[in-house]
Parts: structure tokens; sequence; C-alpha cells
């Protein structure tokens, strides 16, 4: 091989493998740092995601009624986690690429700012260093790698394929012009692009959002809101109960919904039947045991005007899922039929 056909062959190598670093790290580093900051950001400004776990379960039910879809309601009732997870990632989507767009490219922009930055100090750092002490390209690598280990992972793939580069002037050379042509092309990184990345915001903010109690009443199936995922000795407990007849419970022996709320059941004179043709007092509940035993389900008048709208609303949608009806004793109330959906969602508000 001619030494001019050597050189090309290096100059390649070089090119190559710098353009895999470009895409494998240094875009993987802008968009996983850009995904944190706008993870952090909403957190932090967006009401949704700024407060507790009741904070976050008032808004995913807010966005249910406003969007009045039955499918989302039915899968919040059967699988309330799933259809937050939904609601993160919708208004995640929201946030970045429209009612928050600008930000989300200033952020960017900062992003890519900052990594050009610790790229050309690294390079001039470990440079100046292997010049002063006549060091060699494996001791440039190793300095250059080590500057930037907490921003980029490269020393595999250029210890791997630069060491037996020995030429230490060609090899800066080459890294300097590549890194030139890298820069410039990061600068028009997307922020479309933040979609397939590797670390997106909406999963930061589902590990961080979701990472709670998700057990059902024992009654009604709604979701524990406690923050902590296991909180015993902490009974569960929740503000949102609603009528059993929302998760397709009837009255005993009957094919009529239930209306009645928990915070109802469990302070009137009825009882339940868990397992058996024995009747457990509702005011006894916690002694039917497992689950019921680790519920507290305070007995007061705590019917929320939000789940009377969801019944005359989807009453219909309701009947035909269950293969049941609101007659009977089920009958729905005639006062509820009167509420709005602005009085619904304004009976969430109120709650805090």
């Amino acid at each position: 091989m001619s030494e001019k056909e050597y050189t090309l062959r290096k100059e390649f190598r070089v090119d190559l493998l710098l353009y895999v670093f470009y895409r494998a790290e240094s875009c993987e580093a802008v968009y996983k740092k850009t995904a944190i900051d706008l993870a952090d950001r909403m957190r932090c400004n967006f009401p949704a995601f700024s407060g507790n776990r009741l904070n976050l379960e008032q808004h995913v039910l807010k966005s249910l009624a406003e969007k009045e879809d039955f499918d989302d309601f039915i899968t919040y009732i059967t699988n309330p986690r799933r259809q937050t997870e939904a609601f993160i990632k919708a208004e995640v989507e929201k946030y970045i690429f429209r009612d928050q767009k600008d930000e989300a490219v200033n952020i960017l922009k900062k992003n890519v700012d900052d990594i050009k930055t610790t790229v050309s100090q690294a390079l001039f750092t470990a440079t100046q260093k292997v010049q002063n002490q006549r060091g060699n390209t494996e001791m440039w690598l190793n300095d250059f790698s080590n500057v930037l280990k907490d921003e980029l992972t490269i020393y595999n793939i250029f210890s791997e394929n630069f060491s037996d580069i020995k030429d230490f002037h060609f090899l800066i050379e080459e890294i300097q012009k590549g890194f030139k042509s890298i820069t410039e092309k990061m600068s028009s990184l997307s922020l479309d692009k933040l979609k397939e990345s590797r670390l997106k915001p909406e999963e930061i903010l589902i590990d961080q959002l979701c990472n709670c109690c998700w057990v059902k009443c024992p009654f009604c199936a709604a979701v524990c809101t406690n923050t902590m995922k296991a909180h015993s000795p902490d009974d569960h407990s929740t503000p949102f109960h609603r009528p059993d007849g929302i998760n397709g419970y009837p009255y005993r022996k009957t094919k009529d919904l239930s209306v009645i709320f928990c915070t109802t059941l469990v302070r009137s004179e009825g009882g339940f039947y868990p397992s058996s043709e024995k009747a457990i007092p509702y005011k006894q509940y916690r002694i039917a045991g497992p689950p019921y035993d680790t519920w507290s389900i305070t007995p007061d008048r705590s019917d929320l005007a939000y789940w009377k709208w969801f019944v005359c609303q989807f009453k219909t949608q309701l009947e035909n899922h269950y293969g049941k009806k609101f007659q009977g004793s089920g009958a729905i109330p005639d006062l509820w039929k009167y509420i709005s959906k602005e009085e619904a969602i304004r009976s969430l508000e109120e709650m805090f």
C-alpha cells in the first residue's frame, strides 16, 4: 500500500469514527440534556405536574371531562395508570411542540452550544497537555476522554480505532477538522428528533409522577392517591370515590347498576357480600379482611358532582358496555341530570 493510500485510509477512518461519534454521542447527549431540562421545567411550571398526586389526578379527570371520550374514561376506570401515562404524553407533546415550542427550541440550542463548548475545551486541554509533556496519541485519547466523561462516552470508540495511528499531529489535525464539521451540523439539530432520542421527557415525567400507589378501592375501583407506592402501615385512600355502577357493579341479584357512592355506603345500615352468603355490614367493612381492611373510606356525603355528571352524560354507553341498566334501585336521581360539565369540573377544583 502506498503512503498516499494509507493516508487516505486513515483520513477515511477518522471521518467515519467522527461521524459515529456525532450520531451516537454528541447528538444523543444534546437530546438527553434537553429531555431532562424540559422535564424539569414542566415539573416546576406546568400546573398538572408541579403538585402532588392529588393534583395530577385532578388534572387527569379534568382532561377526560373536557374531551368527553368514553373510551378514555373506560381506560381510566379499568387501568388508571395507563390513562395517566397517556395524559402525561399528550401534555408533554402539546407543551414542547405547540404551546412552549420557542422555549423548547431555545433549550435545545443552549444545550448544543454547551456541548460544542465542552468538546472544544476538551480538545484544547488534551492537546496542550500532550504537547507540553511530549506525550503520544494514547495520552491524548485518555485526557480527551476524561475531560468529556461526564458528558460523552467516547473512549471505547476512539481507543479501539485510533490507537494504531501513531502520528499525533495528523490525528489532531484530522479530528479538529472533523469536529468543525460536527459543530456546524449540530447547529441544525431539530426539536422533532427529540421524539427519537433514547431518553424522552415524557418518560422522565412518567417515572417521576407514576411511581406511586395504584391500588383500587374494593367497592368503586377508584385509585388510591398516595404519593408513595408502598405506604404501609398508612391506609389507602382517595377523595375521588364514585358510584359502584361506574365500575359495572349492580345491586345484588339484579342487573341494576348502582348509583350509590362508597362514602354513602359505609355509613348506611346495609351490608355487602365479599365472598359468601354472609353479609358484612358496610359500617364494619374492614372486618371483611383484605383488601377492605387496608382502605380508609370516610363515611360522609362527599358525593362528587363530577361523577354524577359522568353517569348522566354517558348513561347509554355505560349500560351498553356493562350489559346492565341504571334502573330500579339504580335509577339516576333527577337532580343529577341538571349538572353541567362546567359544574362537574368546578367540583374537582373546589376539592382543594
